[in-house]
C-alpha cells in the first residue's frame, strides 16, 4: 500500500506538471497571436537610403506608426513608392504623400481610423499620412497572421492590397498570384525595399528611381 501511495503521488505530480506546462504554452501562444505582425518599434524609421523628401516626414510617420502599431519603416517604404514624399502628388485618382483615393479615404475615415471622422482634407499632408497608416494597419490585420512566414513576406501582402485593393492581397494570400502588372511590380518593389532596409543602399530603390521615381523625388524637393 505504501508503494502504491508513492506511485500515486508521482502520477499526481506528473499530471500537475503537464497541466502547468500546457497552460504556460497556451499563454505564450495567446500572447504571440495577440501581437500583430510588423508592429511599431521605438527605433522608428531606420532605413538609411530613404530620400530626404521622405525622411522630412519622419515625425508624422513615426507618431502615426506608433498610434496604429505599424512598423515605421513599412510606412516610409510605401510613402516612397507612392509619392517620393511629394505632398502635392496627384495621379488623377489618388492624392497626397500616401496617394489615398477619395473612395478609399471614405472607408478609412469611417472604419479604420482610431477616431472616425466625417470631415477631412486628403490634401493635408498630416491627414493623408494618418489615413495611409490606418489603411496599412487594416491590411496587416486582415491578411497577415502568425502563420504567414517572416515579416518581410507579410509586406508583399500589404503592398498588394495598398496598390490593388484588398482583393489583390487576398489573391496573394491564397497563392493565386496577381495579373495586374502594376500591382505585381509594386508589391515586389515594396517587398525588396523592406528587406534591403538594413543595408546601406537598395538596388530596388535605385531601379525605382530610374523607372520614374526620380521625377517624384525632384518634384518633392522643389515644392514649397
Amino acid at each position: 500500500m505504501r508503494k502504491l501511495g508513492l506511485k500515486m503521488r508521482d502520477v499526481i505530480v506528473a499530471v500537475v506538471t503537464i497541466v502547468v506546462i500546457g497552460g504556460l504554452a497556451m499563454g505564450v501562444k495567446a500572447i504571440m497571436d495577440a501581437q500583430p505582425r510588423l508592429p511599431y518599434s521605438d527605433k522608428g524609421t531606420t532605413i538609411s537610403w530613404l530620400p530626404s523628401t521622405v525622411t522630412r516626414w519622419r515625425s508624422t510617420i513615426e507618431s502615426n506608426a506608433e498610434r496604429y502599431n505599424v512598423d515605421a519603416n513599412l510606412v516610409a517604404v510605401i510613402m516612397t513608392l507612392e509619392s517620393g514624399g511629394y505632398s502635392k502628388a496627384d495621379s488623377g485618382e489618388a492624392v497626397g504623400v500616401m496617394q489615398v483615393t477619395p473612395a478609399t479615404g471614405g472607408d478609412i475615415a469611417a472604419k479604420h481610423l482610431k477616431t472616425p471622422v466625417t470631415k477631412y482634407d486628403l490634401k493635408d499632408a498630416k491627414t493623408n499620412i494618418e489615413f495611409g497608416v490606418a489603411y496599412l494597419a487594416y491590411l496587416r490585420d486582415e491578411f497577415c497572421d502568425h502563420t504567414t512566414g517572416p515579416d518581410w513576406a507579410c509586406v508583399e501582402l500589404i503592398a498588394a492590397g495598398y496598390n490593388g485593393g484588398p482583393g489583390a492581397a487576398n489573391r496573394v494570400y491564397k497563392g493565386e498570384g496577381l495579373t495586374d502588372t502594376e500591382t505585381v511590380v509594386y508589391a515586389r518593389d515594396a517587398f525588396n525595399m523592406f528587406r534591403e532596409g538594413q543595408s546601406s543602399k537598395s538596388p530596388t530603390y535605385e531601379r525605382w528611381l530610374e523607372r520614374g521615381g526620380q521625377t517624384l523625388v525632384d518634384a518633392a524637393k522643389d515644392e514649397k
